[in-house]
């Protein structure tokens, strides 16, 4: 899973037009990466991740033939069902209608609909979540990382009532999580070793060569890289303004000595501009989900009339001062929810997901009316192996 994840971490930056091109910081038609049918990058998200979810049901294959209902045997199967969940949440946020696969097997699966496939990701949460034990290490999956990630599927499919429910069992669970107060405990997150209590689940990224370094795509010790941050954003991501001050997080996210790198991944050279020390950088945690999650999904699925005070909780630790009107319209409420989350995930590929999910769309620059690219397409190779009858392709794409 960690590979996958490594692979996948962009794509919601790069096509939310958060990144320019390495060191020149040139901003192209990023929507082009997934326009073809062909996409390279539409390709490999696809063929990893139905990999991995092999890998999982190999596991539960193993687990549900076991004699015994050991710790072992319970923590393998809770383990497989959430990283089958949460692959598959990863496909369908994608591309919308994918084949379900629950065990192995070399037959064509044909498609199944959006619906069917979050059905299966809530079932598959289910079934971790009678197995896994409650929260005792962020490198592990617990019942809140069940939790956290059901509150999401919720927020996706309109079903905001459970969204709070479950982003409420966490906030609620017990006292493992808090924010951090400055802008070292936000950086603290990212770093090798990190003890931060906003963590619900990481991976942990413990390898002896191989390493999956997220700092190389933005931060490289090389001097080369392949994203820096958009222009417009240096100067307006972080902004104060009348409602907030003082974002703890933008010291952490770039520095203006090296306008062209983002340091929010520490690389470990002391000379390069990061904010906190990362001794050993190779060695970072992947960070899936962490109490952020929770309280921006709690507050988009209450909408402005409740949301605002679990938005002013959120926000009274990431600024110095805040200062949140008595009420908003829906559209000011959505403002401020996709700017917190741009804030709080830039560089972690959220952005293209939340705009994806709103439907806000105005927010690009490059985008032309291409409202298909909000599903990508079903790869060309797939289709042409599976058949098309089986793979039907996704609205707008031509082979």
């Amino acid at each position: 899973l960690e590979s996958y994840v490594t692979w996948a971490w962009n794509d919601g930056d790069l096509l939310a037009e958060n990144f320019g091109d390495g060191p020149s910081v040139t901003l192209a038609d990023v929507h082009s990466e997934t326009e073809s049918a062909s996409s390279a990058t539409a390709k490999s998200r696809w063929t990893t991740a139905f990999t991995r979810i092999n890998f999982q049901n190999e596991v539960l294959v193993s687990a549900n033939s076991a004699s015994s209902d050991s710790k072992a045997v319970r923590t393998a199967k809770g383990t497989a069902y959430f990283c089958r969940a949460y692959l598959y949440y990863q496909l369908v946020i994608r591309y919308g209608n994918v084949p379900i696969l629950t065990s192995p097997t070399m037959d064509v699966v044909p498609l199944s609909g959006q619906q069917q496939v979050w059905k299966q990701i809530e079932t598959d949460l289910k079934e971790a979540e009678k197995y896994l034990e409650p929260f005792s290490s962020m490198y592990y999956p617990s019942d809140e990382a069940c939790w956290a990630l059901l509150s999401k599927v919720y927020l996706w499919t309109g079903d905001k009532a459970n969204a709070v429910i479950y982003a409420d069992k966490v906030i609620e669970s017990s006292a493992n999580f808090e924010f951090g107060n400055d802008s070292n405990e936000y950086a603290g997150m990212f770093v090798a070793g990190t003890t931060s209590k906003e963590i619900i689940f990481a991976l942990a990224n413990k390898r002896n060569s191989s390493w999956l370094r997220l700092f190389t795509t933005l931060n490289d010790t090389d001097g080369s890289w392949n994203y820096s941050m958009a222009q417009d954003l240096r100067n307006s991501l972080f902004a104060d303004n009348a409602v907030k001050t003082s974002d703890i997080r933008k010291a952490p996210t770039f520095n203006d000595a090296f306008p062209t790198r983002v340091i929010k991944f520490p690389n470990g050279a002391k000379d390069m501009g990061q904010f906190i020390e990362n001794e050993n950088a190779s060695s970072s945690p992947l960070v899936l989900f962490r109490l952020a999650d929770v309280y921006l999904t709690k507050a988009e699925a209450q909408g402005a009339s409740a949301g605002l005070a679990t938005m002013k909780t959120f926000m009274d630790s990431r600024y110095a001062n805040v200062n949140l009107p008595s009420s908003m319209s829906d559209l000011e409420f959505e403002n401020l929810i996709l700017d917190e989350n741009q804030r709080e995930f830039y560089a972690e590929g959220r952005r293209w997901f939340d705009i994806k999910r709103l439907g806000r769309t105005d927010l690009y620059k490059t985008w032309n009316g291409r409202d298909f690219l909000l599903l990508w397409p079903i790869p060309q190779d797939e289709r042409d192996l599976a058949g098309h009858d089986n793979y039907p392709q996704n609205p707008g794409y031509s082979k």
